[in-house]
């Protein structure tokens, strides 16, 4: 796939070096192919993603990786426009995450988990969506305002995903089911921001915590023991960023670091790009680059709102800068990763 099949995001994002690529017809149709016959063998996502005899096509991995790309080489992200455009209606919008979803939009499931996987490592969290390596994102009643993902009427703010975990994910994969709205998902970058030399040698400094969001229940021994972090690594075109203010404690009454990190925020205003992600699109973070966040919309509960799945990647070999050392020491409050052995041991019990 040549970039001349890229076309903007978003008016002001410039086509052909730009990070949205136009999958072809052929292989829309070569990838539906190949998840139909997943899905007629009893394929989940889990199984998918936990061993090799759940394969691509050779010639389809050939065009799925080229039409990927290189992460490096993203930008911080990039968005796969209608490669999941093929897959079907995948039946009402349900009201919460654990909610039965029937057959409908197992395709999804399935084509997420196979494009997670030519990235890197697929997983989950024990904590989240009941151990899932495949969530949910929708509006959920009682949420609404919220800082988590099932809000709607309250925009959600600049965030790194899970930003409180050592082993939070290095990729993170959207894919839009429904969004009758446009509703945009936000998406900032750490390196266009012009940080000067004294605000990136304070954030560089562990002067904060980042506490686990609403949607886990931290052991509250571990958070009063938890180490500093540092909010910027790196220098230039390979610098990143762990960035939650919603969830964030500062551990130093320095106002120096206080309004270096409070002039992140409006930095990332500045720079900001919205993708109004449309069904069939996929959407591609990387989640030391990138912040990112989603608009406010009025929730209907009536089946038809907004609709991603999500899935949470771990690599390695891909060119990105190691974060810091100090991280191994972090305890993670608690919280720990699903890995796909794991999590298919974990099905098989519960179906037995």
């Amino acid at each position: 796939m040549s970039d001349t099949a890229l076309r903007p995001a978003v008016p002001g994002v410039a086509a052909g070096a730009g990070p949205v690529r136009l999958p072809s017809p052929g292989t829309r149709r070569a990838f539906r192919h190949a998840v139909d016959r997943l899905a007629r063998t009893g394929a989940t996502a889990d199984s998918i993603v936990a061993g090799p005899h759940h394969r691509l096509p050779p010639d389809l991995v050939r065009q799925l990786t080229a039409l990927l790309g290189a992460p490096a080489g993203w930008n911080g992200y990039r968005v796969l426009r209608g490669l999941f455009a093929d897959l079907g209606e995948p039946g009402p919008t349900p009201l919460h995450w654990s909610e039965p979803t029937g057959p409908a939009d197992l395709p999804h499931e399935l084509a997420l988990a196979l494009v997670g996987r030519l990235l890197g490592e697929v997983f989950g969290w024990a904590n989240q969506q009941d151990g899932r390596l495949v969530h949910n994102i929708l509006p959920s009643p009682g949420q609404e305002t919220r800082q988590v993902g099932a809000s709607s009427t309250l925009a959600l703010a600049w965030h790194t995903e899970d930003g409180f975990h050592p082993e939070r994910a290095d990729f993170l994969l959207l894919a839009c089911l429904r969004n009758p709205g446009g509703t945009g998902t936000r998406l900032a970058s750490i390196r266009d921001i012009e940080l000067g030399g004294a605000d990136a040698a304070l954030l560089g400094r562990p002067q904060l915590v980042i506490d686990p969001d609403d949607s886990y229940e931290p052991d509250p021994r571990e958070g009063e023991h938890a180490l500093g972090i540092r909010t910027v690594w790196g220098t230039g075109s390979a610098r990143c960023v762990r960035y939650d203010p919603a969830y964030t404690r500062l551990l130093t009454p320095d106002p120096d670091f206080a309004r270096a990190y409070a002039r992140l925020g409006p930095a990332f205003e500045r720079h900001a790009v919205e993708v109004p992600l449309e069904p069939g699109d996929l959407l591609l973070v990387d989640n030391d680059v990138m912040v990112h966040g989603r608009s406010a919309f009025p929730p209907r509960y009536d089946g038809s709102d907004r609709w991603l799945k999500r899935v949470l990647v771990r690599s390695t070999g891909t060119g990105r800068p190691n974060r810091p050392a100090q991280e191994r020491l972090e305890h993670g409050f608690g919280q720990h990763r699903v890995r796909p052995a794991t999590a298919d041991a974990r099905r098989t019990m519960h179906d037995a």
